[in-house]
């Protein structure tokens, strides 16, 4: 008898476990990605690439990324607006 309770218990474990691991995958895809320069002097990040980022950032040499919205904000970045996207 306390070899079904120990099993029993066992795949309870195993199950949750796995349970809790498909419900981090979801959030990670569910994230917002965002745009920003890799240069630390730049501190806005854009949720569309536009001519201030890519004008801004040209003039430091950086580049542009496209990165989680977690990581730009524990970079300090601030949300900034542009009027248009980049093909404009």
């Amino acid at each position: 008898m306390n070899l079904i309770i120990y099993f029993l218990a066992f795949n309870s474990f195993i199950i949750d476990n796995f349970s809790n691991k498909e419900l981090r995958y979801d959030k990670i895809i569910e994230e917002e990605f965002v745009y920003l320069c890799n240069k630390p002097g730049e501190k806005c990040y854009y949720t569309i690439p536009c001519k201030i980022l890519r004008d801004s950032c040209n003039d430091v040499n950086g580049k542009i990324f496209k990165v989680p919205l977690s990581r730009a904000v524990q970079m300090k970045r601030e949300k900034c607006e542009c009027q248009e996207g980049i093909g404009n």
